[in-house]
């Protein structure tokens, strides 16, 4: 499909996000970067958005979560952006790698001891989406009822699904948050949030919340699912364990180039008039995706010797210029470990159907797999462990908003919470 547009249009092309919204959508590699990075020329600022401000995009549009001005990093630019996104670096550059490693993996090998026995699985749904949303609601400082009802909200709007109600939800959930964190303090990026020296507004903790931790959460998911296909498929890669620490990486960067979480978006906004080849215009607040997925594929191919001679990360997967992803470090070491946890913890994994039997939800800003099933060498778990910090309390939300459910108990503390994010994370 890209190919046929840039046939059509070039390397820019104009598009309707949905009908009614129009843009435009930028496939070529260097164009994405170097508007990326031209701060005078473009900006993230929504309030630039001109259709919006005049009235001609309706307010049930689907697409307006994602892109209507909000008080964050990824919609402010200049001082307003620096401040936004030094707190939001700080508080997650508190937290040291080893604990970002423990916790994943810990959570990842609860999640697999949850199916090793079956001998098949669904890897996304039972392991990608949830390993994610247990790791940022511990580090946080979530309860179980507040993430799995923000996740629900979040992979909603992604999809661009009943966008209004599922906004006001995870609004909603992290608003519980806040005020939990002021009550109760913890170690967590939540409180550093609150506590950091920029003395963000509760609105404006709860708007870097809702940008990282959605950030975190289904593009990560997707990233995983995605390494998981791709190690399988690599001919090269060992069956009965997981790869090498630098074949993984090698593998990840591989998918980050061919297939990455994020497809069309952040949007930019011409300041001025732009004009393009063959006598076009992009006009200046016309909404701008930016292709990640194309602009990356489009280079490898037409790079492929250059590629192959040399290693090479310069993908666009994580963004470009000042708005680039704060928390790309973090999301790669979850990666790494749910990869390396689920291939050494399950020999002989294999996709169950053919790539093309694959079924996947399609929106305007991403594409999104349905199920990865899998089967694998059944394994018998090993004996319980304690469970080390508070992951999972009881929510403390008032009744109208959340009722209060009791800690999860059994062989694992995982066990009645997988089981009902499977169900959410399908839509059942």
């Amino acid at each position: 499909m890209y190919e046929r547009m840039r046939a059509e249009h070039g390397p820019v092309v104009p598009v309707e996000l949905e009908p009614g919204v129009h843009g435009w959508l930028v496939t070529d590699y260097t164009t994405l970067i170097s508007w990326s990075r031209d701060t005078t020329t473009f900006g993230h600022d929504a309030r630039l958005w001109k259709d919006f401000h005049e009235g001609r995009v309706s307010a049930d549009a689907a697409v307006l979560p994602m892109m209507a001005p909000r008080p964050n990093a990824l919609f402010v630019d200049g001082t307003e952006h620096q401040r936004y996104r030094r707190a939001i670096t700080d508080s997650l550059g508190a937290i040291g790698s080893d604990r970002w490693v423990e916790v994943t993996a810990r959570y990842a090998n609860g999640l697999i001891d949850q199916f090793c026995e079956r001998g098949r699985a669904d890897a996304l749904n039972e392991y990608a989406r949830m390993l994610p949303l247990l790791v940022i609601n511990e580090l946080f400082g979530f309860d179980r009822d507040q993430g799995v009802r923000f996740v629900e909200a979040m992979r909603n709007l992604w999809l661009g699904v009943d966008t209004e109600r599922s906004n006001a939800q995870a609004e909603r959930a992290l608003s519980e948050v806040v005020t939990a964190k002021h009550r109760d303090p913890g170690d967590d990026v939540t409180t550093r949030l609150i506590r950091h020296r920029a003395a963000l507004t509760d609105e404006e903790v709860i708007m870097q919340l809702l940008l990282v931790v959605a950030a975190a959460n289904e593009p990560t998911a997707n990233l995983i699912n995605a390494g998981v296909r791709e190690v399988l498929a690599d001919p090269n890669a060992p069956t009965d364990r997981a790869p090498s620490p630098t074949m993984l990486a090698d593998i990840v960067d591989r998918v980050l180039w061919r297939d990455p979480p994020i497809t069309n978006y952040p949007v930019i906004y011409p300041r001025v008039d732009v004009p393009l080849d063959g006598g076009r215009t992009i006009e200046a607040g016309s909404p701008i995706l930016l292709g990640f997925a194309a602009a990356n594929r489009f280079y490898v191919e037409e790079n492929a010797e250059r590629m192959e001679e040399s290693r090479n990360r310069a993908h666009v997967a994580w963004g470009a210029g000042p708005h680039r992803c704060p928390a790309r470090e973090e999301a790669t070491t979850i990666t790494m470990v749910a990869l390396r946890t689920l291939l050494d913890r399950l020999p002989g994994l294999r996709v169950e159907v053919p790539p093309e039997d694959l079924r996947w939800q399609l929106s305007a800003l991403s594409w999104i797999p349905v199920t990865l099933p899998v089967r694998f060498n059944p394994q018998i778990p090993p004996p319980p462990t304690p469970v080390e910090g508070t992951p999972w309390n009881a929510s403390d939300s008032r009744p109208e908003t959340s009722a209060r459910r009791a800690p999860t108990s059994g062989r694992s503390p995982l066990s009645s919470l997988s089981s009902f994010l499977v169900r959410l994370t399908r839509g059942s």
